[in-house]
């Protein structure tokens, strides 16, 4: 349909121009039916090329028009395309997004993000329920949590191209407990505005149905990456015990080649000073030595 519309109306300048090439003509064949009905069936040279340097005249200056419309229409177009080429350089786009901590898929966190390729400036953040109703505080126990973030609550000043706000916000089990169960009906919708550096506003949403997490599960132990983590950690809790108080200095017996042989050889020299005692033990006494 849209390309239908599109022809249709690349045809006007066309069929307008063909309609205004057709006047003229037109006009002499009216003059000459006139005249025949009056009895002069004769047109003069003189008044003929008259009546067609007049018409031709018009729809000189009609396509003028015409065409000076035209040309001015495809200047502003242009324009139009820039301004929108400029802008769309300099739009932020800010995202927010609630996602599953590492620490466990119990915990979640809020993301706010500007993916955009310009500064995000005045960021202001409202709440409102299933029915487009803005929410007031203290009227709903998640929309709260988010509250007690002052960037939910006050709004952010400005944000940088590519931009992280990363926060921990509730956990489903405390949201349960709170909720006397019912965790999976909380509805949730942030409607995020702010402007660009020209002052152009733009609105982004987010709209949660907490109903879409029911039976949802995860298998493993959790994130990898957070697991490594704390295996890391627990390393350096034992090389903290063996190593003791200090912080910076490690115990360590250094020994070069020229300590382990005279190690070696002190060594040898006892072992043989023992077999030498041990064989003197054991050699009978001569009999020449023995008392008459």
């Amino acid at each position: 349909m849209a390309e239908l519309g599109e022809k249709k109306k690349s045809g006007i300048p066309g069929l307008i121009t063909t309609m205004l090439a057709t006047i003229p003509i037109l006009i002499i064949i009216g003059y000459l039916v006139i005249n025949n009905e009056h009895g002069n069936k004769t047109l003069g040279s003189d008044t003929a090329s008259s009546w067609v340097s007049a018409i031709a005249t018009v729809v000189i200056s009609l396509l003028t028009i015409i065409l000076a419309k035209e040309t001015w229409s495809l200047r502003l177009a242009q324009l139009q395309q820039l301004e929108e080429l400029k802008r769309e350089n300099i739009r932020p786009n800010i995202g927010i997004q609630i996602e599953g901590s590492p620490v466990g898929m119990n915990f979640f966190n809020v993301k706010v993000s500007n993916y955009g390729k310009g500064i995000a400036r005045k960021l202001t953040f409202e709440f409102f329920d299933r029915n487009g109703t803005p929410v007031e505080p203290q009227k709903d126990v998640l929309i709260d949590k988010f509250r007690k973030l002052a960037m939910f609550r006050v709004g952010i000043e400005s944000m940088g191209i590519g931009q992280v706000i990363t926060s921990y916000v509730f956990s489903f089990i405390e949201l349960n407990t709170e909720l006397a169960g019912d965790v999976f009906k909380p509805y949730l919708n942030i409607v995020v505005k702010f402007e660009d550096v020209e002052g152009n506003r733009y609105t982004n949403e987010l709209t949660i149905d907490f109903a879409q997490y029911e039976g949802i599960t995860e298998l493993g132990d959790g994130d990898p990456i957070h697991n490594i983590a704390k295996e890391i950690k627990q390393i350096r809790e034992h090389i903290q015990q063996v190593v003791g108080n200090s912080k910076e200095r490690v115990g360590v017996d250094i020994y070069s080649a020229q300590d382990r042989e005279e190690e070696t050889l002190k060594r040898n020299i006892w072992l043989e000073k023992q077999k030498l005692k041990h064989q003197n033990l054991q050699t009978p006494p001569d009999s020449n030595t023995l008392p008459q």
